[in-house]
């Protein structure tokens, strides 16, 4: 699927609490698993696609942008980026973080991180914000809409976690890591 084609049905307005619309939450919710993913391979061609993204044809876009006719001061700021960037310390956080391994990557981490990463501002949706049930939640009174987003997604990893199945089908250790 390429992200550039995906189709939204514009007769349908999804409001947000933030101040972007759901297309563009969508966008940088793929764009940062992008960069997870390149950063996880910069051992093949994950370095140059993180400073030089994707051409048409999927394949990374340095010699396009290279070539691209007005275009060299974009070139000339990713390859500055590209010559200077401390690879090894972000080789380093990626270790540190548990996703990379002498092995390779540690298949449950990763998908932990890219369920939270997939997850994190679901509840910037307006029409996904809960209601507090019984309990209070963070000052939050039963029957309350919880309208901070961060507090929003607590309140479904603690009381409701199957909502959310991608969330439900981590390891234990991994969910509590999210929570």
């Amino acid at each position: 699927v390429r992200v550039s084609e995906v189709r939204h049905d514009h007769n349908l307005v999804m409001s947000t609490s933030a101040n972007r619309s759901g297309a563009d939450e969508f966008q940088r919710t793929i764009g940062a698993l992008f960069c997870i993913f390149w950063l996880m391979r910069q051992h093949l061609d994950g370095r140059e696609c993180f400073c030089f993204g994707l051409d048409s044809e999927w394949k990374n876009a340095k010699e396009f942008l290279r070539q691209a006719p007005g275009r060299e001061a974009e070139y000339n700021r990713r390859m500055n980026f590209y010559e200077k960037a401390n690879w090894k310390a972000i080789e380093e956080l990626m270790v540190g973080a548990g996703l990379l391994t002498e092995a390779g990557h540690d298949i449950e981490r990763t998908l932990a991180m890219l369920v939270l990463m997939t997850i994190h501002d679901i509840m910037k949706l307006d029409i996904l914000r809960p209601s507090v049930l019984m309990a209070e939640f963070c000052g939050y009174k039963p029957g309350d809409v919880i309208g901070d987003h961060d507090i929003a997604l607590s309140y479904v990893l603690e009381r409701c976690p199957e909502a959310l199945p991608s969330f439900a089908g981590l390891l234990p250790e991994l969910q509590e890591s999210i929570r």
